[in-house]
């Protein structure tokens, strides 16, 4: 027998069309001798116990597989580092304080968070990638501009990162609804924006009844006194007068804080004065400036300068000043 019943056991062996190795029929002689049966018995034996290895490892794998998909979908081991006073205050509206790790020297709303660790100032000069890091967050909530040399050092680690760019109230919704699927708090969220629709509303009812006998209020809001700066289109403090059912002076503007002059001011002669004072530049507007509507101060009311679900708030104060 020798060699050739291996050959002849070689020659039997092909792959079916699932790419399996199985024995071929063949009825010569050598195929019935005692040491080829042995042979045969083995063959398959090996056979079942390849298909029962294979068969669990597909279990295993997709076992493995499910159970690390939940683990991507599962927000219960959220980690936050929060890099702003906006991004803090939102995280407490939808109910995610418990996955927040660390924050900001300026994240001072609500009172509840000066009970975290800080990871330093606002600004980016005042915080380092070493120091968030050291919380070991899975999602870093930054603001854009400010932290953006932050971002792919962090996305390199395999960190979350959520960059806030909210000019509109609208955008600081949808903020908001964004942070509530990545934190896993949805219906907080929806119940948040919810609420903000609810105050718009209302305002909005406000000001629609009141300018069937006037319109809309002219407004100037000094963000800065020297040199004099206001808000352009393209800002928060601007979509908030207009929401107010007012009309800001430098709507058209294309730079978000446009420097100004006092002539220009004059000019517009608007009916409302506003300015944030210490809070933003120091100093009260021009002692030239007098609008039959009065001149107010609002630098210690964050809510007209923070992307913040408490903006509508904010939107309602100033309507009623506007149309009282």
């Amino acid at each position: 027998m020798g060699k050739n019943h291996f050959l002849n056991i070689e020659h039997c062996l092909i792959y079916d069309n699932r790419g399996l190795l199985r024995f071929a029929r063949n009825d010569t002689k050598e195929l019935k001798h005692p040491s080829f049966l042995i042979i045969l018995f083995l063959m398959k034996t090996l056979k079942k116990l390849l298909t029962l290895l294979l068969a669990l490892s597909l279990f295993t794998g997709l076992a493995f597989g499910a159970s690390k998909s939940s683990k991507k979908n599962n927000t219960s081991d959220v980690r936050i580092v929060t890099l702003g006073p906006a991004a803090t205050e939102i995280i407490f509206a939808i109910g995610a304080q418990d996955q927040l790790v660390a924050r900001t020297d300026l994240c001072d709303y609500p009172p509840e968070a000066a009970n975290y660790p800080s990871v330093g100032g606002f600004s980016g000069n005042t915080i380092s990638l070493e120091s968030i890091i050291a919380y070991e967050p899975t999602l870093v909530y930054c603001f854009a501009g400010m932290h953006d040399f932050l971002v792919q050092p962090l996305e390199d680690l395999g960190i979350k990162v959520y960059v806030s760019d909210a000019v509109s109230i609208d955008a600081v919704k949808k903020e908001v609804l964004e942070i509530g699927e990545l934190t896993g708090h949805q219906k907080g969220a929806q119940k948040v924006v919810k609420d903000m629709d609810a105050t718009l509303k209302r305002t909005a009812k406000l000001i629609k009844n009141k300018m069937k006998t006037r319109k809309a209020p002219t407004v100037y809001w000094e963000v800065w006194h020297e040199p004099m700066m206001s808000v352009g289109k393209n800002t928060f403090m601007n979509d908030i007068i207009t929401l107010a059912g007012g009309k800001n002076i430098f709507e058209n503007e294309e730079y978000a804080y446009p420097m100004v002059s006092e002539e220009a001011v004059l000019d517009a002669d608007p009916e409302f004065i506003f300015y944030t004072g210490d809070g933003m530049g120091g100093g009260e507007p021009s002692k030239l400036f007098n609008p039959k509507g009065g001149i107010y101060y609002m630098g210690d009311d964050d809510r007209y300068v923070r992307s913040v679900p408490r903006c509508v708030d904010a939107v309602e104060k100033l309507a009623n000043i506007l149309w009282k």
